[in-house]
This record gives C-alpha cells, sequence and structure tokens, in this order.
C-alpha cells in the first residue's frame, strides 16, 4: 500500500525494529515523524531519511508530556501513531516515584497517546507487544502497589505485567475513542538490542539464539503490514500480523477503567487531553 499523504508518528525508531520500519514506511511515501531516546543515533536516521526527530526518555513523566507537546505543535493531523518503544530493564523506580518497566512500557505510551487523541481522529494507534503479557495477572484492587513495583519480582516479569498493562490501556483508549481504531502486535523474537538493559547475561542469551531467531527487518515488515492495512484492527492482539489470542484480561472493563484511574493519578493529570 502506497502511503504517500500519511502521517506516520514512530517511536523506538533509532535502532533495530524502528529504524527498520522507519526505512519501510519511508519507502512507501509517508510522512514520518521519528521518535528515539537517543538524540545522536535518532538524528542519524532522521537525516537518513529527512524526517523529523525527537528525543526522550519514556521513565521520564516530563519528557513524555515535552514530547507529546512538540508532535502536537508539528503534527496538525496523525494517521499512525506507532507506539514501538520499549524494553526490558532492571527493577528500579523511576525518578517519578513508579516502576521503571510499567512507566516505560506502559504509562509513558499511554501518556503519549491520550495528549495526541486530539491529533488521531479517526487515525489508528499501533503497539507493539510481548506473548510475555500472557504470562501476568493484574488486579483492579492493587494497581498503586503495582505501579510502585510491588510485589518485588524480576525484571521480565515486571516487564510482562507492563506489557499487559500496556495492552488493557490501548483497549480502554479504544473505548473512550471509538473513531480511532487499535490494535497490538508482537513481532516475533528478534536479534536486535532489545534486552540492553539484561546487561552481561542478556548479551550472552542473544548471541547463541541469534541463528535462531528473526531479523530486525523481518519484525518491521510486520510492523509496516498492520499499519498500512486496509482493514480495522479493532482493538485485536496479533502475532506478526494474524489475529491471535492474548490474555483474557486485555478486555476487561474493569480492569480498563481501574488502570485508566491508576495512569490519571500516576501522572498528576486528568482527562488525558491536549493542553
Amino acid at each position: 500500500m502506497n502511503l504517500a499523504g500519511r502521517t506516520i508518528v514512530l517511536t523506538g525508531a533509532s535502532s533495530g525494529l524502528g529504524a527498520e520500519a522507519a526505512r519501510l514506511l519511508g519507502a512507501r511515501g509517508a510522512a514520518l515523524h521519528l521518535v528515539g531516546r537517543d538524540e545522536t543515533r535518532t538524528r542519524v536516521i532522521g537525516e537518513e531519511l529527512r524526517a523529523p526527530t525527537y528525543t526522550a526518555d519514556f521513565t521520564s513523566l516530563s519528557e513524555t508530556r515535552g514530547l507529546a507537546a512538540r508532535l502536537a505543535h508539528a503534527v496538525p493531523k496523525i494517521d499512525v501513531l506507532a507506539l514501538n518503544a520499549g524494553g526490558v530493564m532492571p527493577p528500579h523506580l523511576t525518578d517519578d516515584g513508579i516502576d521503571a518497566n510499567f512507566q516505560a512500557n506502559a504509562l509513558a505510551p499511554w501518556l503519549l497517546m491520550t495528549l495526541l487523541a486530539g491529533r488521531l481522529g479517526t487515525g489508528r494507534v499501533l503497539l507493539t507487544t510481548s506473548p510475555s503479557h500472557n504470562n501476568a495477572v493484574l488486579s483492579p484492587h492493587n494497581l498503586a502497589a503495582t505501579l510502585a513495583g510491588e510485589p518485588r519480582v524480576s525484571g521480565h516479569r515486571t516487564y510482562a505485567r507492563a506489557k499487559l498493562a500496556a495492552g488493557v490501556l490501548l483497549r480502554e483508549f479504544h473505548r473512550r475513542n471509538p473513531g480511532v481504531d487499535a490494535g497490538d502486535f508482537h513481532p516475533g523474537i528478534m536479534a536486535s538490542d532489545f534486552g540492553r538493559y539484561m546487561g552481561r547475561t542478556g548479551s550472552l542469551l542473544k548471541t547463541a539464539a541469534r541463528p535462531f531467531i528473526g531479523s530486525p527487518r523481518q519484525g518491521a515488515e510486520r510492523l509496516v503490514e498492520l499499519a498500512a492495512r486496509q482493514q480495522a484492527l479493532a482493538g485485536a492482539y496479533f502475532v506478526h500480523t494474524r489475529r491471535a489470542r492474548g490474555s483474557a484480561q486485555l478486555h476487561s472493563q474493569e480492569l480498563g477503567a481501574a488502570l485508566w484511574e491508576a495512569a490519571d493519578r500516576a501522572t498528576a493529570y486528568g482527562g488525558g487531553q491536549e493542553r
């Protein structure tokens, strides 16, 4: 599908799957706005594709708000918001007092999405997720403890919990903004720098597994296919580009409402509307 004339905001665009997706989207004619955590790497890919770039650290709520403000000023209308940034990191609290995995993988994408709701119109939100969300369980009654990283578990388990929360918040956003299409997808296990927070052990595991896993290019092709798909994603979960069964909690309206309220409290910002 030719994407000429369509505006796409892509986070996590400075390396790996994100950088490859940016190249593929640019080749299809999309007007790109590229977001990354590393200023130098993000600027390099932006210069390559002649696309404007923005940097923000999703473990900072103030940087996430600043990013939303810059994008809202620069982009009158967003056709696709591709929330691709994320990663597994050691459990710790951010300066905002929130579990780092939860903030980077769930709360910051939610905050960016809600702050840009007025720019999305009848556009699409596509969230990169992980099948690990199936191994997590959230309760609407102890979300304050969850945001604070309780109970203390491994980085992978907090990451799974965060990815489940991100999917629930995405579907709650879709319920509150029915004109905006939404869906999330698992791009496959890839040889990228996704596990850069895992230290020496993670590097060794990635090296050993490299012959058996896919490439960032393959994952990028799946992102692009779903971003460009003419049929509505309609709140579905995809593995690669096929609908799949995710956690039953993804569609819990009780959990969605509770998470939305908890996210509002955690960001000290109500309503999710542009300032």
